[in-house]
């Protein structure tokens, strides 16, 4: 039997590549132990890490990660004791859990892994505990003949929907297929656009006007800590796509404990955890969702830049058993002070890119601006209004707020993307 640090994971990503494996290598028990990758895409990620330092002390190992004791049993198939098993995946956290937990390892409690990452089972749980207000409801695959009559029952049914609604795949990811619809005919409409290539449910909810805002948090599964947020800025309905992010506004300070203690009530608990709320006119606060996992789109890497401690390998620590306590002793607070903005730059249209400007990173006015390019000369872009559109995004952050907006307005300025159609 030999001891292995063990990474679960199913695409290929950037925070998994720089992020999380480094950190993964850096605190292996022994410096001979092995990293494990166990995924459901070997060739992919062979080809991610081919290049990467200490490849030799990497193995991958294929099976379905979508099945826990698919995981267990390949685990136990080579003969690999598990000193530490972590996912940063939404879709994986409640399996990657009840793995940690047969090795009685460090987890996450599996029902709310499953319930987090299950928008229909969220809000029926938030609103058992009277912590969710908005009519909500799911719709499933047999309504594909879906008809204006059965929308009528579906308003009449439940009086607490009314339109307008945003229509959602119950388990969708990054803003796909997220629509608002004014009237039953837009919801009818959209239901028999999505089930034609798709059976997933749809959950309908009424539309909160507000101001979006996030709250990353981490825990040692004891005690769960606010490290800051994000103020969101989105595209204008019917669609959500996200334009802008300013960390730590004043919303997200005003607001920071009273979500904070939303996620304490409904069980956010051991690791890192992205959570979405709406703000509303009046105060109200409504929670969009939680992604148990790191924050993504490229935050990750800025709030790794902004910390005065490094965040990704703080969260594998604390899936090694390091208490916040400790950490704090070491690094002090662990909230983030830093002033930062994200602007992401969005595809205009379809069609082929001609020109691309290149990524950089420089210091600008006690500021640091960086360039990041998601797409690529000659390559062709399909509009699906979600964060798959995004071309670039320009990410700064400085201790002096006030250069961060004219730094990254000039920058924007300076970009040029041009398209054949």
């Amino acid at each position: 039997m030999s001891y292995a640090t063990v990474l679960i994971t199913h695409v290929v990503n950037d925070a998994v590549i720089e992020g999380f494996i480094p950190a993964l290598l850096k605190f292996r028990h022994a410096p001979d132990s092995q990293l494990i990758i166990i995924t459901d895409d070997k060739d992919a990620h062979m080809d991610a890490l081919i290049a990467m330092p200490l490849g030799a002390q990497i193995s991958i190992l294929e099976c379905d990660v979508f099945n826990p004791l698919a995981i267990i049993d390949t685990l136990n198939n080579h003969h690999i004791l598990p000193n530490l098993v972590f996912s940063n995946s939404d879709h994986l956290q409640a399996a990657t859990a009840i793995v940690a937990d047969f090795f009685h390892l460090p987890s996450k409690d599996w029902r709310h892994c499953l319930v987090f990452k299950d928008k229909y089972l969220m809000r029926t749980q938030l609103q058992s505990a009277h912590l969710y207000q908005a009519g909500y409801q799911l719709l499933n695959a047999k309504d594909l003949y879906l008809d204006t009559c059965a929308i009528d029952n579906l308003t009449i049914n439940n009086p607490a929907i009314s339109f307008p609604l945003v229509a959602k795949p119950k388990q969708g990811v990054a803003s796909m297929d997220v629509q608002l619809c004014m009237d039953k005919d837009e919801l009818l409409s959209y239901c028999q656009d999505f089930w034609q290539s798709k059976t997933l449910p749809i959950l309908v909810e009424s539309y909160v006007a507000g101001r979006l805002m996030t709250l990353e948090t981490l825990s040692d599964g004891e005690r769960l800590v606010a490290v800051g947020g994000f103020e969101v800025t989105l595209t204008e309905p019917p669609h959500f796509v996200e334009l802008d992010a300013v960390w730590n506004t004043p919303l997200c300070v005003q607001y920071r404990e009273r979500c904070l203690a939303i996620l304490q009530d409904i069980g956010v608990g051991l690791g890192v955890c992205h959570s979405e709320f709406i703000i509303t006119p009046t105060g109200a606060i409504h929670l969009v969702e939680i992604n148990y996992r790191s924050i993504g789109d490229g935050r990750e890497f800025l709030l790794d830049d902004m910390a005065h401690y490094p965040w990704f390998d703080t969260i594998i620590r604390l899936h090694q058993g390091v208490s916040i306590a400790e950490l704090e002793t070491e690094y002090g607070a662990l909230a983030i002070s830093t002033h930062a903005r994200i602007r992401y730059i969005v595809a205009p249209q379809s069609g082929t890119i001609c020109t691309a400007p290149s990524p950089f990173n420089k210091q600008m006015q006690q500021t640091t601006l960086i360039h990041q390019p998601l797409k690529q000369q000659h390559q062709t872009i399909h509009l699906t209004h979600s964060n798959k559109d995004y071309l670039s995004r320009l990410l700064a952050y400085s201790d002096c707020e006030n250069t961060i907006n004219d730094v990254l307005n000039d920058a924007i300025a300076s970009l040029q993307w041009q398209f054949d159609a």
